[in-house]
């Protein structure tokens, strides 16, 4: 039986590893989105951006990472992040159009953390229309309030009781606009 030198052997465990990373990257990728959930969820929220940037890394279209770091980079309340976000998010916008309402409402998010209000109205009502979430509507709602134009709010407070007759904070805008 013949040995194998040091060298030759390194060799074989370093290509055997790179054939693995690449047929395996959506799964090492999927591996690092858990760990960057239990890291947020235990309240470590910086190691569980790291973790959403390393999957990203390994699969760079992975929606589910891309949707999972813009909304934790917007928990650290930072404009650089919030830029970030809003970059990711309209990426993953392109290649993931399954997870448009979720992208719609991080990158809205990140906008209203900018102050880009208008923007920010756009994306949730887009994310809304898709996903029927009255919540997405009722943002929407707010900011054109806040942006002083009362029957662009009213339209979507109604939309938001149109996806849902309940969701009372509409109700209540709407009772305070009449």
């Amino acid at each position: 039986m013949t040995t194998i030198s040091a060298p030759r052997r390194f060799a074989i465990a370093a290509v055997t590893l790179a054939a693995a990373t690449l047929l395996f990257r959506g799964q090492v990728a999927s591996a690092l989105v858990t760990r960057g959930d239990d890291a947020a969820l235990g309240g470590d929220v910086t190691s569980g951006v790291h973790y959403y940037e390393r999957a990203l890394r390994f699969d760079a279209g992975s929606g589910i990472a891309a949707d999972r770091l813009c909304f934790r980079l917007l928990l650290r309340r930072d404009r650089g992040d919030a830029r970030t976000a809003i970059r990711l998010a309209t990426s993953a916008l392109e290649q993931h159009p399954a997870l448009a309402a979720t992208l719609l409402a991080d990158r809205g998010f990140a906008e209203q953390q900018l102050r880009e209000a208008g923007s920010a109205e756009r994306d949730f009502a887009a994310a809304a229309a898709i996903a029927r979430d009255p919540r997405y509507e009722h943002l929407a709602g707010r900011l054109a309030l806040a942006a002083g134009r009362p029957r662009d709010a009213r339209a979507h407070f109604r939309r938001a009781l149109r996806d849902d007759p309940h969701f009372a904070p509409a109700r209540a805008a709407l009772a305070v606009l009449r």
